[in-house]
């Protein structure tokens, strides 16, 4: 038992665009921009965000040593 597209010539199938019609799910290009600009924003964000707070961090992390090793450091 064999479809006729298994066996259909290459030379014989479209070449062209052709739209499918009848169909009922369809997004604007638009709204597809404004989602894809939304999350790389968030995207940038966050990868900032998260920048920010490891510097702090690490800014935290270098005073508390340089206060050590110049002998300030308090009792623990």
């Amino acid at each position: 038992m064999t479809t006729q597209a298994t066996t259909a010539e290459p030379s014989s199938r479209s070449t062209e665009f052709v739209p499918v019609e009848g169909g009922t799910q369809s997004t604007s290009a638009e709204l597809l921009l404004v989602i894809a600009y939304l999350v790389m924003w968030a995207l940038l964000l966050g990868f900032v965000g998260l920048g920010w707070r490891r510097q702090a961090k690490l800014e935290n992390r270098l005073s508390e040593l340089e206060r050590h090793v110049s002998g300030k450091a308090p009792p623990a």
